[in-house]
């Protein structure tokens, strides 16, 4: 809210350096961030090392990059612009701050710093030292400056989440027994004593059986009962080494390149029943020629290939060492299989393999609160029975709690922020825990990078090259899901990163459902990572500075949602997730993921017609959601506005049908699309996609007089990269190419619902300047025939 009244967000990040530009270049940023209609920045990975500058720990702010902080929030003022800053996202605690014993530890200490005494603590000096200070050019502290919108504790950062990952599993120490003796704790508090404990939680002790797998030991024809799963990329070796183990056969495996999926290769073993609720036990003798992890699972040898009871990801290690994993069946399965997978590069040994129904469940010898040393419920490990991980959703439930309203109480009291505030986003934490801060955020990626090895390797990764709009709902329904009644709502990141081909479409169609589910705030992500703020190629994943084919839609994204073009839905539906509801299901799943509407009966294209949301209670009208047949193709929100259509297969449409904005994004098909009056052919294209959007930028309407900008994109690189597909697979890997990039000119037909005779139509160049007169045909409706001959993204249509 502003004094104004209500206010939307249409914004986007600044990274690392980028936070920090000289007064120079903070000037010309906020004057082209303020063109774009941009009217927030997010202060993102700022603590990584920038804002330390030349101190000798991450303790100490450096003054002199607070100093280009300061002056570049005020430019940002000085242009209408808010600013979002982030407390934590990638500082990392070591040696220098007091913290030795750091190797193992998750990415920037996620899931640690909600639990670890000295680094919360760490985390209200940088707060009280950031937002207490006097910015020299506005005048005023942090904690009282309008233009500060908004203040996140934390980025993608909770234990829960931490948790789910498995990052719990092998803490050091002190770190491990830190949260162990915070576990007993919580356990003697609530039981009192191990007897009560192990009463509660069923603990069993259960004779070994039979063996259940076949030829442990990988004699003879070892392969017609082991599967030894590659795939065309894929590389591995297998070899029985005869006497490899204690004189016994050994399985050894050289794996050399893995395949498109990181689980490939993948050794296992299927064709037996699991019973539910029956404890099974499996044994093996592994080792490695380096140290690392690799994932064991007993899940079904069948379509749709789940878990049933054991995940787990162990250490190996150059030694031969014994793994005992029990576990409990969570369902009854006639086909499953154990699975050895995750194995990364390097030479495996693997000997003696048993599985047998028995074993030991609960506590085991020589656990007990009283010495503080009942373990934590591994994520990935053996499986402890349902009481086990009934408690410990509920410990780290506690655990968050305390962490996210302690520092919203620090923020709020002690430092007397006015700011609104967020913990992290939702998803990594509970809904009930961050609704008890001042707003939800969310984040969200179509097709993000990954890395089939070494994370972040910017020669091994892929993009998958799949438009959005033949998937309806993607990841707008996925946001949409997560939305909590009540709360304001900001998606502080999302993208479709490079170089997917058709990654301008993203940007309009988040903006367009955005204000239909009237969202208070939408962050590209990013603007920049680096100083170079204006290159003139497209310069990785995620920076949108230079990617002219995302921004020329911008004045279309700013009016759809910041304007108001595109109206919020006429109805809502809104589902119930009470606490007792939270709690039930984070019980059965450890995993906050899980707590979206979608999984609470609305079905997850339902937000394509109405608003959908969750209530902190149970609505007083609360009614079953209405359902969507499967076979539905055409989906058209309550407001009439939007249609998403994928009626023609692998032919998708996303259209936007406003008074003062237009927009037709996806595969044409050789139709026209008549937008009320407006008619929008699209010619053939290399992908046989675009976008184009018609935006009223001065005047009432489209047959009126006033100014309209035509923007329409296809295909674009940069000059030279090194694009490489295989299948839906996308990278340029280490080489992106150079400057210039490289844009298809689209062709395309627009007739307007005014004579010819009151239209003029210019060709823009590079910095929105009139160059070149379009011809403009027709009587009584205008027609105006766009392409590539006019070397040009973006259009200025003049009706007088």
């Amino acid at each position: 809210m502003t004094d104004a009244g209500r206010i939307r967000l249409w914004a986007t990040n600044l990274c690392f350096e980028a936070c920090f530009p000289t007064k120079e270049e903070a000037e010309r940023l906020a004057k082209r961030l303020a063109s774009l209609g941009i009217n927030c920045v997010r202060m993102h990975h700022m603590d990584n090392r920038h804002i330390w500058g030349k101190s000798p720990n991450k303790l100490t702010i450096d003054p002199e990059m607070l100093d280009k902080l300061d002056y570049l929030i005020y430019q940002l003022k000085l242009h209408g612009i808010y600013t979002n800053l982030n407390l934590h996202v990638s500082r990392e605690f070591g040696p220098a701050e007091g913290f030795p014993a750091v190797e193992g530890l998750p990415n920037y200490d996620k899931g640690i710093d909600n639990f670890e005494p000295r680094m919360i603590e760490y985390q209200k000096k940088y707060a009280r030292d950031l937002l207490t200070h006097v910015n020299p050019y506005t005048g005023t502290a942090y904690i009282n400056e309008p233009a500060i919108a908004m203040v996140e504790i934390n980025n993608e950062n909770a234990a829960f989440d931490e948790y789910r990952k498995g990052a719990f599993d092998h803490l050091p120490e002190p770190y491990a027994s830190q949260l162990r003796k915070l576990w007993n704790a919580w356990l003697k508090k609530k039981y009192g004593s191990d007897n009560a404990l192990r009463k509660a939680w069923n603990a069993q002790r259960q004779p070994l059986g039979d063996e259940i797998l076949k030829n442990r030991d990988f004699s003879g024809q070892w392969e017609r009962v082991w599967n030894l799963q590659r795939d065309n990329l894929s590389e591995v070796v297998a070899e029985v080494i005869p006497n490899g183990f204690h004189g016994k056969p050994a399985l050894r495996l050289r794996v050399i390149r893995n395949g498109q999926e990181t689980w490939i290769p993948q050794l296992s073993q299927g064709g037996f029943s699991v019973q539910k609720g029956q404890v099974y036990t499996l044994r093996f003798w592994l080792k490695a020629d380096k140290p690392g992890r690799i994932d064991v699972n007993c899940m079904m040898n069948h379509d749709p290939w789940q878990r049933l009871g054991l995940s787990a990801d162990v250490q190996t290690s150059a030694e031969w060492k014994e793994y005992r994993l029990s576990f409990v069946a969570d369902r009854d399965d006639p086909n499953a299989r154990i699975t050895f997978s995750q194995l990364r590069p390097g030479t495996y040994e693997l000997a003696d393999v048993s599985l047998r129904p028995g074993g030991v469940i609960g506590l085991e010898e020589g656990q007990s609160l009283a010495d503080q040393t009942v373990p934590i419920v591994p994520a990935r490990g053996p499986q402890m029975t349902a009481a086990a991980r009934a408690d410990f959703a509920d410990f780290l439930w506690e655990l968050e709690r305390d962490y996210w309203w302690g520092m919203y109480r620090f923020l709020k009291e002690e430092l007397k922020l006015k700011p609104l505030v967020a913990g992290t986003q939702l998803s990594y934490s509970p809904v009930h825990i961050q609704a008890g801060l001042d707003y939800i955020d969310s984040h969200a990626y179509w097709q993000h990078p990954v890395f089939p090895g070494r994370p972040w390797d910017p020669e091994n990764w892929y993009v998958r090259n799949l438009a959005l709009v033949n998937q309806p709902g993607g990841t707008l329904s996925g946001l949409a899901s997560r939305r909590v009644e009540g709360l304001p709502f900001t998606v502080s990141e999302y993208n479709h990163p490079a170089p997917n081909e058709y990654a301008a479409e993203g940007f309009p169609m988040i903006a367009a459902f955005g204000a239909f589910q009237d969202w208070d705030g939408i962050f590209s992500f990013t603007y920049s990572h680096s100083r170079d703020y204006e290159p003139r190629k497209i310069t990785g994943f995620f920076d949108i500075k230079s990617e002219v084919t995302k921004l020329v839609h911008m004045p279309a994204c700013v009016a759809m949602f910041y304007r108001g073009d595109v109206q919020p839905a006429t109805q809502a539906v809104v589902v119930g997730m009470t606490r007792e509801k939270e709690q039930s299901i984070l019980r059965e799943t450890l995993n906050p993921w899980a707590l979206t509407a979608d999984r609470l009966g609305i079905p997850a294209n339902l937000s394509l017609l109405h608003r959908v949301a969750m209530a902190l209670k149970e609505p007083n009208d609360s009614v079953p959601p209405p359902t969507l047949s499967a076979e539905q193709k055409v989906f058209l929100s309550d407001t009439q506005q939007i249609c998403w259509d994928v009626s023609q297969p692998g032919a998708g449409v996303f259209l936007v049908n406003s008074p003062k904005t237009k927009l037709v994004t996806g595969f044409p098909a050789g139709r026209t699309f008549n937008l009320n009056g407006i008619q929008i052919q699209i010619g053939e294209t290399e992908l046989g996609w675009a976008t184009v959007s018609l935006t009223v930028i001065k005047g009432d309407g489209f047959d009126r007089p006033g100014r309209i900008l035509l923007a329409a994109t296809g295909k674009a690189q940069n000059t030279g990269w090194d694009f490489r597909k295989e299948g839906d697979r996308v990278t340029v890997g280490r080489r992106w190419g150079d400057e210039p990039i490289l844009c298809e000119g689209v062709p395309a037909r627009i007739v307007l619902p005014v004579s010819s005779s009151r239209v003029k139509v210019y060709a823009l160049d590079e910095v929105g300047r009139r160059r070149d007169a379009v011809t403009v045909s027709g009587d009584d409706q205008a027609v105006v025939e766009i392409g590539p001959q006019y070397r040009t993204l973006w259009y200025e249509v003049e009706i007088q």
